[in-house]
């Protein structure tokens, strides 16, 4: 560079404006030449993704996770290079379940230039093997917005109304329902039907079955409509088992036909434990605590069953222990 240098202040003292210019056009072609040969370093932040897991097994904590690649080479390649053909893969080919451990982090790389050289900031990630469990779990329904004045929501229905999840086991017993994402009512007059995916953002390491419930939302005039508040029963349980219910009350709507004056007490709701096989459940599961979605019923002691328009829920879930495991 000191000889370019020393070129230039020559041709301005010589007042050649011609060399100048081809002097001057050498000096740019040589400084784009020697930009172009310098190296440069930068970090990325690379998605971690197992590999070769058992497929009875699970990776908690991993999901989200990214690690950090430094790429080295020159300024033009850095710049034409597209991130997405690196991979950071972690082969879980030898898991081991327990505690959390650390696995060592390759690097997958499609149409790289052979002169960008790859390294990881830290070789090795720390992760969670567990057993892999399968769950069929309650989709809840969850509705935004205010329906006009005069009008009223008497029913909430999301079809299918469950959804089969699959994940590490510490996270899958801990679960028993997910709400659909927010479906707004605001200003609606009559029923609506929409289209909603799960609001699943905070169960990263669990897979679902199903992507896309239809939530159904029933609304009617308010006019000569009563709604009762009624705490909710277990009838029929078996004595060597515990029952606890999540939604210890539901809403009863009721029209009647001559306006009669309708209380709480001229209803009651219970659910039937008597339809559960508990023992075969038991066994099935396989632990010492069975969650359980049970319809509700009601009777009308002094109400007209045809004078019951709609219940919210329509079903409730039902824990189960049992008291010899307690």
């Amino acid at each position: 560079m000191k000889i370019v240098k020393e070129r230039i202040e020559f041709v301005v003292r010589e007042r050649d404006f011609l060399a100048k210019g081809v002097c001057l056009l050498l000096a740019v072609i040589l400084w784009a030449f020697i930009i172009s040969g310098k190296t440069e370093r930068l970090r990325y932040k690379v998605p971690l993704v197992t590999k070769n897991l058992p497929a009875n097994l699970a990776v908690s904590g991993l999901s989200g996770r990214h690690t950090l690649v430094i790429l080295e080479g020159k300024k033009d390649e850095l710049k034409s290079f597209n991130i997405k053909n690196i991979k950071a893969i972690v082969n879980m080919e030898k898991a081991e379940i327990g505690d959390k451990k650390s696995y060592p982090i390759q690097v997958e790389k499609l149409d790289v230039p052979e002169d960008v050289s790859i390294s990881l900031v830290d070789p090795e990630a720390a992760l969670t093997v567990e057993k892999k469990e399968d769950k069929w779990i309650k989709v809840i329904p969850n509705i935004t917005g205010t329906i006009p004045k005069g009008k009223i929501i008497i029913d909430k229905l999301v079809i299918p109304e469950r959804v089969k999840i699959s994940g590490p086991k510490s996270i899958i017993n801990d679960m028993e329902m997910i709400e659909t994402e927010g479906v707004s009512v605001e200003n609606e007059t009559s029923d609506l039907q929409r289209q909603a995916s799960l609001e699943k953002d905070r169960y990263k390491d669990v897979t679902f079955g199903e992507k896309i419930f239809t939530v159904k939302v029933l609304i009617t005039d308010i006019r000569d409509l009563t709604v009762v508040t009624v705490p909710v029963s277990v009838r029929n349980g078996a004595k060597e088992y515990e029952y606890e219910i999540r939604d210890h009350e539901v809403e009863v709507y009721v029209r009647t036909r001559n306006n009669a004056a309708v209380r709480p007490g001229d209803v009651e709701a219970y659910v039937d434990a008597g339809r559960v096989n508990a023992k075969a459940l038991f066994d099935y599961e396989g632990k010492d605590t069975v969650v359980k979605d049970l319809p509700i019923i009601i009777m009308g002691k002094n109400v007209n069953a045809a004078d019951i328009i709609s219940i919210m829920p329509k079903k409730v879930l039902v824990r189960i222990t049992h008291k010899q495991n307690r």
